[in-house]
């Protein structure tokens, strides 16, 4: 049988916490491993197996068992336990809940944290303390209770009556009530009909106090209707009154709207600063490869759209795509964090809503990845999962994308950069994995700042370089703006001619235009492949783009590009692109 006191609840809270984490899902035998590091185990505590202990800490401790028969256990912050480890820290010597009552009952006492004793595995446990089993008077222990059996039987009886119907007419009850009645009466002459007014002798004083209430209440007390209903944080729309009042009714939140403010408001670190509930991680441990870890997943997918500014929602709803697809292998799974008007556990955020579809239509397998979407995707190769965009998203973060994106394409050249500024968004995200790759990122001596060169110039022939500032959460630097005239060290990407245009001494694969390449050597021109932090000669091929790479024995097929991927590619490296490839974005 359980032998728990309330000390060793604290002690395992504790230990388990700090072992394990708050919030984050655990296999079973991952926490009998945190326990038996501390030199316990189960039937130290009276249990034959860890779950078992694991159901008998039920107030901090969820068990999630799922289809494929996996059996979890999540630690769940408990307030009540936090504040007493608080006090622990912070008071002097206090003596301990006395008549082994449990800890919550020891108003203005504190319990310390008892480790359990280590009893040899051949030695049976002690003689079990019947009244001392502790799940059972816990919750039990409200003030709730004890001030409900200090009323009347009318007064229960009257609380009763306006629950179950708000919106009758109080009268009868007023009757049943003594106590009601005076004040009721008293407050209530001066709301007597006219006619019932000049009639003040003392025969009609009895009058109001019993007549009053029935007439005057529907006048003057509108029925009080209560929902009651429980949220697990208070509601999220709570902060709206901080807002300049019209602002957020004229429209509603946008992308650009959570963009704006996304180095402010919204969590810097998700591991510290978002709680996450078990029963939303259920869902994406139900549904995601079994490899893949949920709660990293999250940090880092939130981290990426936190820099790019792919956020939608309210200032106290924020939803963001994870990188999985849905089964239907299009829509993205969905994530939705919601603020708290109070912190929870020191935390302002929580995760609220997984939107993932039907667990049921998803495989053994899992939710498959989305393939990355820049004109890198085809350099490729089957099972990476490379993607420079998200690196650079989690490096630096541009706040709103579109506004910086805006403001570089007004200071450099005037340049044809696709919809959206799309082609100078991958030309940033590629230009900056080369500085990185060839590490020309120039950081100031006390690490505080840093500068890029970008590759570009403005109308007048000034370099541009991109100015960082040291982040203050998880993403290490925040763009800061982009200036002219000072020039940083750039960075060099072509190593042999053979990179720039077909080099007739070389063997070649045959390709649609081989001919006309080697008549007209400019219809070749070079582009940046990141994956492989190459340069690869590109060839026009029936329609599309050939990226060839050059090795000691000739040229070999690298990729085959779309036209408008192909021109991405190609123009970090310059400028200055063959027709066949320009007409590819107008």
């Amino acid at each position: 049988m359980p032998k728990i006191t309330p000390g060793n609840r604290l002690y395992l809270y504790r230990l388990l916490s700090r072992s394990l984490g708050i919030g984050r899902q655990t296999l079973m035998p991952r926490v009998e491993e945190a326990l038996a590091e501390d030199g316990l185990v189960p039937a130290d505590l009276g249990c034959e197996t860890m779950r078992e202990l694991c159901e008998q800490l039920g107030e901090f401790v969820k068990l999630t068992v799922f289809k494929k028969g996996y059996v979890y256990a999540t630690v769940l912050a408990n307030e009540e336990y936090d504040r007493a480890l608080e006090r622990l820290s912070s008071a002097s010597e206090k003596k301990p809940a006395a008549g082994g009552k449990p800890w919550k009952r020891a108003k203005g006492k504190l319990v310390k944290p008892v480790k359990p004793r280590h009893i040899e595995p051949k030695v049976e446990p002690e003689p079990e303390p019947a009244p001392e089993p502790e799940p059972s008077p816990e919750p039990e222990v409200e003030a709730a209770p004890e001030q409900e059996s200090t009323e009347t039987p009318g007064e229960k009886n009257r609380g009763a009556a306006t629950v179950d119907a708000p919106g009758a007419l109080p009268g009868a009850e007023a009757g049943a009530d003594p106590t009601a009645e005076p004040a009721t009466g008293a407050t209530g002459r001066e709301g007597v009909s006219p006619d019932a007014a000049p009639e003040v002798s003392p025969d009609a004083e009895p009058a109001p106090a019993v007549a009053a209430p029935a007439e005057r209440e529907p006048e003057h007390v509108p029925p009080i209707t209560f929902t009651i209903t429980y949220v697990p944080e208070p509601e999220p729309e709570a902060p709206a009154p901080t807002e300049p009042e019209g602002r957020g009714a004229a429209a509603p939140a946008t992308t650009a709207a959570v963009a704006a403010r996304a180095q402010s408001d919204l969590p810097q670190d998700f591991h510290a600063d978002v709680r996450c509930s078990s029963e939303q991680l259920s869902v994406l441990y139900q549904v995601l490869p079994d490899d893949v870890d949920p709660m990293a997943t999250l940090e880092e997918d939130f981290r990426v759209a936190r820099s790019t500014g792919a956020l939608e929602g309210t200032r106290s709803n924020v939803t963001f795509a994870l990188r999985y697809l849905q089964a239907d292998g299009i829509t993205p799974v969905r994530v939705t964090l919601r603020r708290s008007a109070r912190a929870v556990a020191g935390k302002r955020w929580a995760l609220t809503e997984v939107d993932a579809g039907a667990p049921d239509e998803v495989g053994l397998e899992g939710l498959g990845v989305a393939d990355p979407s820049g004109p890198w995707a085809a350099f490729l190769r089957p099972g990476e999962a490379s993607d420079p965009e998200r690196d650079f998203a989690q490096t630096v973060s541009l706040g709103s994308r579109d506004e910086a994106l805006e403001r570089l394409a007004s200071l450099a050249r005037p340049e044809a950069w696709g919809e959206g500024n799309r082609i100078l968004g991958d030309y940033l995200v590629m230009t900056f994995a080369r500085v990185r790759a060839e590490g020309a990122l120039c950081v100031s001596p006390d690490g505080a700042t840093a500068r890029f060169d970008t590759g570009l110039v403005t109308a007048d022939g000034e370099p541009i370089s991109a100015d960082l500032a040291r982040g203050t959460g998880d993403i290490p630097w925040q763009l800061e703006g982009f200036r002219a005239g000072e020039a940083v060290r750039p960075v060099a990407y072509v190593a042999s001619l053979a990179q720039m245009t077909l080099d007739p001494s070389l063997s070649a694969p045959s390709f649609s235009s081989l001919d006309e390449v080697r008549r007209n050597p400019r219809v070749a021109t070079a582009a940046y492949d990141p994956i492989a932090d190459e340069v690869r000669l590109l060839v026009p091929s029936d329609g599309r783009a050939l990226a060839l790479r050059v090795t000691a024995d000739g040229y070999e097929p690298a990729a085959t590009l779309e036209l408008a991927d192909a021109y991405a590619c190609a123009r970090v490296l310059s400028s200055d692109q063959p027709a066949w490839l320009r007409e590819a974005i107008g």
